[in-house]
């Protein structure tokens, strides 16, 4: 088969420009949550266990926490001993952050980087696959993406999963049309190889390439003389990932390492949820809009204009797939979706892992879908482009602001709270257990840095009846604010908490946001005599 030529069409800057306009606004805006704040300690080679106990500290101290990051085996040493992930994308992060320094907008920039570079791939498949056309059109909608824009401005690593994945198909689907060039086999061999250390889930996408390409050589008789230069292909692929067998082992097996993915609920649930979740993520990847923490009336609203939006598309979609000679079951791109979310079904079913917890699990199955619909709607009327264009920045919008996609224990709504008091003000924060380390940290780091009267401390559980924490540092002589904060706490709080010069009453009710209990006190100074 010649070779296709790949061009640049006039309007593919103008994309990229857009989706990297969409992914930087108001990147560091939204405090970092509890993923990011694993990502920058293993990026930075430190362990939570450094965030101080018992001193009470300004914010601004706790930010210092995220400053001066370690070596790049610092890094992967962390990442291997004290996450369940591959090391590659925190050693990457680790030469970015030595190079742009440490802030919100640093720690989530390279995500964005990796996210316009997945723009740029699915065109390149898109052209590939079909034309140039369809490829423009996959570009934008995964441009426009809620889905997309999401994960490129999380300081995680499914946007870069996501790039090498496209790269790597993009090399598949060339093979697979019959160039033979060197390259090409290194290429696709490399870049797969890579993505195995950057997610687990990237196997996904090995195993389907895989299965497909088997398939086809099976099928088609003519092709069975070409099977070597494949199945060596994946051997070696094979080969580059055997040095890290061992520790991914490890990690399947450790400790918490897949146990989150295990949902205890009635039967009914565990056969029925797994579907009602991937259809989530399926709207998700198109439109979002506000659902949580609003009134009921908002939610129901909100979520019927998200359902009519996706089955106005979807109706589309199915006329276009009934037009477009390309797509069928056997399409590669259709067949390599089909498995993805094939082997998603079998962990969660077969291991009882779900994988639809989450919408962005989905991210390997996520390239597919934004090329078969952009196939099918590739010859549809204008208007239904202009649809998902406009969903997708609508949504981008009211995520931004943290309308729409709120995170479940709201780091920053419980942040402001409780740095918003002019008076001085003391936070104590229990963790209670090291799982609830980072989600605290994620409060202090939520409150404005430069109230000079806001002061934080980790400290041990607070005691049910009168309680005196141990505390070293400045502690105000005047009349004070303190708040205790304590995630999962089941007893009530103390109903006097003694300080060093104060002594501190409750006022107000206790809050209870998403398991995150929060109890104001008003402190007075002590007498002489007290």
């Amino acid at each position: 088969m010649p070779k296709l030529r790949l061009s640049i069409p006039p309007q593919l800057p103008l994309i990229l420009l857009l989706a990297a306009m969409l992914r930087l606004w108001r990147l560091a805006a939204k405090p970092l949550w509890v993923d990011e704040l694993y990502t920058a300690f293993n990026s930075l080679g430190k362990s939570l266990d450094e965030i101080p106990v018992g001193r009470l500290l300004p914010v601004g101290d706790y930010w210092a926490l995220l400053g001066n990051p370690g070596s790049i085996w610092q890094a992967a040493q962390t990442v291997t001993t004290s996450s369940n992930h591959p090391p590659l994308f925190f050693i990457m992060m680790n030469g970015w952050l030595h190079q742009v320094g440490t802030s919100v907008w640093s720690l989530r920039a390279l995500a964005v980087l990796w996210g316009v570079v997945a723009v740029a791939g699915m065109f390149y498949l898109g052209q590939r696959l079909s034309n140039p056309r369809v490829g423009a059109l996959a570009a934008l909608l995964m441009a426009v993406s809620p889905y997309g824009i999401y994960l490129s401005q999380e300081s995680r690593h499914y946007s870069l999963a996501i790039a090498i994945a496209l790269l790597a198909l993009i090399n598949w689907s060339a093979l697979l049309q019959g160039e033979r060039a060197l390259w090409r086999w290194l290429s696709w061999i490399g870049l797969n190889a890579l993505g195995v250390y950057i997610h687990y889930f990237y196997g996904f996408s090995i195993i389907a390439q895989w299965l497909v390409t088997i398939s086809r050589i099976i099928w088609r008789r003519d092709r069975r003389n070409q099977a070597f230069p494949w199945l060596l292909a994946m051997g070696c692929t094979a080969l580059l990932y055997l040095p890290w067998l061992p520790t991914a082992w490890t990690h399947f097996y450790s400790e918490g390492g897949t146990n989150w993915l295990s949902q205890s609920a009635p039967l009914w649930q565990s056969l029925l949820l797994p579907w009602l979740q991937s259809l989530v993520a399926g709207v998700f990847m198109l439109i979002l809009l506000p659902v949580e923490q609003v009134p009921l009336a908002v939610t129901i609203v909100s979520a019927l204009i998200m359902l009519s939006v996706f089955g106005i598309v979807l109706n589309q979609l199915i006329r276009g797939w009934q037009q477009e000679t390309q797509l069928d079951l056997t399409a590669p791109i259709v067949s390599y979706g089909l498995i993805v979310f094939g082997i998603m079904m079998a962990i969660t079913y077969g291991l009882a892992k779900d994988l639809t917890l989450a919408p962005r699990y989905f991210f390997m199955l996520y390239p597919a879908i934004t090329l078969v619909m952009a196939q099918a709607l590739a010859r549809r009327k204008r208007w239904v482009i202009i649809t998902a264009i406009a969903a997708g920045i609508l949504s981008q919008l009211l995520i931004s602001y943290d309308i729409a996609l709120l995170k479940p224990y709201l780091p920053g709504q419980i942040g402001r709270r409780l740095g918003a008091a002019s008076q001085p003000t003391i936070v104590l924060i229990a963790p209670q257990r090291d799982g609830y380390r980072a989600r605290a940290l994620s409060y202090v780091l939520a409150m404005p840095p430069d109230n000079p009267n806001t002061q934080v401390a980790f400290t041990d559980p607070a005691g049910v009846k009168s309680w005196q924490p141990v505390l070293s540092g400045d502690i105000p002589t005047q009349d004070l604010t303190l708040w205790l904060v304590e995630p999962q706490r089941k007893v009530p709080f103390p109903p006097v908490v003694q300080l060093s010069q104060q002594v501190c009453f409750p006022t107000g009710e206790r809050i209870n946001t998403e398991g995150t209990r929060q109890q104001q006190y008003q402190c007075s100074a002590m007498g002489p005599d007290s």
